[in-house]
């Protein structure tokens, strides 16, 4: 009979035994799977995940605030500091107690379990009433007593086997809690008998069935958010409601110029961004704007221009609990918004300046001034003079644009250097001879022949050539130099007024002119150099343009080998 008080309270302390390490999985399971609230949001995750578990849970901050727990309202409740299970996880990450429940006013068996998140600490605490265990012991008890009034029959032999047996049961129950709470995979469990240990131990692999496939749920949907938001274009941030960064994409860490690895978890979204543009939009969010958009401008190395959206995040019961930001790169399409914007003012201007000449000129022929022949004769001239210009301008602009859209192919032949030169030189002659520019040509005779588009090429030369001839006064000089170096390059020099240095880098932008008022008067529109810089790319050559100013400028071409034009050409169609 002695042995009875004994073995009942072997009986009772490997039952609080298992049930504590059991308690302790789940609170680190729970931990896991509840989010980092407080409040009414944390109450109902609380409520949701002890039904699924079978216990009750209590989330408690460092300074022993209860920021959720199943059973009642978090703000209902005392501060929880003076716990001992929670100041034993505080102190070396968790904790166990057996006390009587200050809260419901019942007996309890109490596991706990720090978490940490950056700097954030909470305690996740498990709890279920020892009501079970009791009942458990005190059957098991009545049955050790008539087991051993039976046994006084069969011997000492008898009772150490029934009791070896439940030992046994026991301590596999408690192999497997372990095993559960170490997170490995649960071992097999089925019950060896009918009784209280069967039922707890159908219970058990029951509990560990259900929390691996809850884990295994939980991470799969983790895997499978983290893979859309890997594979997205736009960067992604999600903050909690006071700004700090919960969840960052990939492409989010790339926009904002973060280095590799840097998820920002739990950093104010200000410090992250360094833009306090992003603190208003969450300051507008917050005051209960939908979504807001924002332009934000990154400085660095490369001027970066992000669209930012951001909407609010709210629960199924309609409350926010965080905001979003989704971040596109609009750098590239801002910047042909510019250029479209440009380029229609300067279409426009270049468009209006002939029409408005032709118009007012018309005008005054369709008057009294008509009548005069000398009249008419001088106004129907300025008349065709913008015309021409006008002419010449939209032809550019056909030009550039099918350059620009590779809408025609280049025609590749073979050419020889020397004969295309003084063809454009013979074109040119009496342009320069009326304005007193002599023109010359230096060929290399080991320039080797191009393989090129002979009428693309011709026309190269000859914006070249119009070119340097309008701005060099009388007097001055125009030549054309070939030689053979990397495939061949082609210069043409003149002695003209030169370039400003400032201005050199954007010579080939469309309607750019160093000197408007002289390129007008000369009938320029602006296209040349770009039209030749289009020409020279199609074929994958190099253009390069150095200048002095009253010393004159140089303008080389070079061209790619026969080789490279064919592959040029191919990619140009």
């Amino acid at each position: 009979m002695t042995a009875i008080p004994y073995v009942a309270v072997t009986v009772e302390r490997h039952q609080i035994e298992t049930l504590g390490e059991r308690l302790l999985a789940e609170a680190r399971l729970a931990a896991e799977a509840l989010p980092w609230t407080s409040g009414a949001p944390l109450d109902a995750a609380c409520t949701q995940l002890a039904a699924d578990l079978g216990v009750r849970l209590t989330v408690i901050a460092a300074d022993g605030r209860v920021l959720g727990e199943s059973t009642r309202s978090s703000e209902s409740l005392e501060n929880h500091a003076d716990r001992p299970e929670v100041r034993a996880a505080l102190e070396t990450g968790h904790g166990r107690a057996v006390r009587q429940s200050g809260t419901i006013g019942v007996r309890l068996l109490y596991a706990a379990w720090r978490e940490t998140r950056g700097d954030a600490v909470r305690v996740v605490r498990t709890a279920l009433p020892l009501t079970a265990v009791a009942e458990n012991v005190a059957h098991l008890r009545r049955l050790l007593v008539i087991g051993l009034l039976a046994a006084m029959l069969l011997g000492l032999a008898t009772s150490l086997v029934l009791s070896r047996r439940v030992l046994r049961r026991i301590q596999r129950l408690v192999g497997f809690a372990r095993a559960v709470a170490g997170g490995a995979p649960a071992p097999y469990l089925a019950p060896e008998r009918r009784d209280d240990l069967g039922v707890l131990e159908a219970q058990l692999a029951e509990m560990a069935r259900e929390v691996t496939a809850t884990i295994a749920a939980l991470r799969v949907e983790r895997e499978r958010l983290e893979a859309i938001l890997r594979g997205m274009v736009e960067g992604v941030l999600v903050t909690d409601l006071v700004g700090r960064v919960a969840l960052m994409n990939e492409r989010a860490r790339e926009l904002l110029g973060l280095r590799a690895g840097h998820d920002g978890a739990g950093r104010p979204l200000v410090e992250v961004a360094r833009q306090p543009q992003v603190s208003e939009m969450l300051r507008e969010l917050a005051g209960g704007e939908t979504v807001v958009s924002r332009d934000l401008t990154l400085e660095g190395a490369e001027r970066t221009t992000l669209q930012v959206n951001g909407a609010r995040l709210c629960g199924p019961d309609g409350q926010p609990f965080g905001y979003v930001l989704v971040l596109h790169d609009v750098t590239e399409l801002r910047r042909l918004e510019v250029v479209r914007r440009d380029f229609v003012a300067n279409v426009s201007h270049e468009l209006r300046t002939p029409l408005t000449a032709i118009k007012g000129y018309a005008e005054t022929l369709l008057g009294s001034a008509g009548d005069d022949r000398e009249t008419r004769r001088r106004f129907l001239s300025v008349i065709d003079r913008h015309s021409e210009r006008l002419g010449r301008l939209i032809d550019d602009l056909l030009t550039l644009s099918d350059l620009e859209l590779g809408r025609t192919p280049l025609r590749l032949g073979t050419i020889a250097v020397g004969p295309a030169v003084e063809d454009v030189l013979q074109i040119l002659s009496e342009t320069a001879k009326r304005v007193g520019v002599e023109l010359g040509a230096r060929v290399d005779p080991a320039s080797p022949a191009l393989e090129a588009d002979a009428d693309r090429f011709r026309q190269v030369l000859i914006n070249l050539v119009d070119n340097a001839i309008k701005y060099t006064p009388g007097g001055g000089r125009v030549s054309v130099r070939a030689a053979a170096a990397r495939g061949a390059e082609h210069a043409v020099e003149d002695t003209g007024v030169g370039i400003p240095a400032q201005d050199l880098p954007r010579l080939s932008e469309r309607f750019f002119r160093v000197d408007k008022v002289r390129s007008r008067a000369l009938g320029g529109t602006g296209l040349g150099l770009a039209i030749v810089k289009h020409i020279v790319q199609a074929h994958g050559g190099e253009l390069g343009i150095t200048s002095a100013v009253g010393r004159g400028t140089t303008v080389r071409v070079l061209w790619p080998a026969a080789a490279r034009s064919r592959a040029a050409a191919e990619a140009a169609r």
